[in-house]
């Protein structure tokens, strides 16, 4: 037997069609994982919110606060990050910049920082330090 006389005697027909339906309920669940991926990642960003912080005091966690939306224009964001950038040095590593800025909840502020550099806000200084373009008030941190 060879042909669809083989395929009718063997249930070929009906193991075709089963494939076909776990290859498309397969594709049609990696769909709706994908289109409800946006959701998962709004819940990484406010973990913090959910769980302790990393053992802080209510009293530390709340002297910088982080707006709901933040502007548009870097000299406005930069207005808002002055608060974060009394906390550092004179001379600071970008790196300890994030972790101030992740732990009082600033949304990405890896983008802010970019951005801080391209207007010439954070300005090199050598060896992988940074400092300020702009003036702060020491006495807010």
């Amino acid at each position: 037997m060879y042909g669809l006389e083989a395929i009718n005697a063997h249930n070929g027909w009906s193991i075709a069609v089963v494939g076909a339906g776990i290859v498309f309920t397969g594709l049609v669940a990696l769909s709706v994982a994908i289109s409800q991926l946006h959701k998962l990642l709004l819940l990484w960003d406010k973990r913090d919110k959910f769980f302790k912080l990393n053992g802080q005091d209510k009293e530390e966690q709340s002297d910088i606060t982080s707006p709901e939306h933040f502007p548009r224009d870097i000299n406005e964001v930069a207005e808002i990050y002055k608060p974060v950038f009394a906390k550092l040095e004179d001379s600071f590593q970008l790196a300890e910049l994030y972790r101030i800025a992740r732990k009082y909840n600033f949304p990405h502020p890896h983008l802010s920082i970019k951005d801080f550099r391209q207007a010439q806000i954070l300005m090199p200084v050598g060896n992988g330090c940074f400092r300020l373009n702009i003036q702060t008030n020491k006495n807010q941190g």
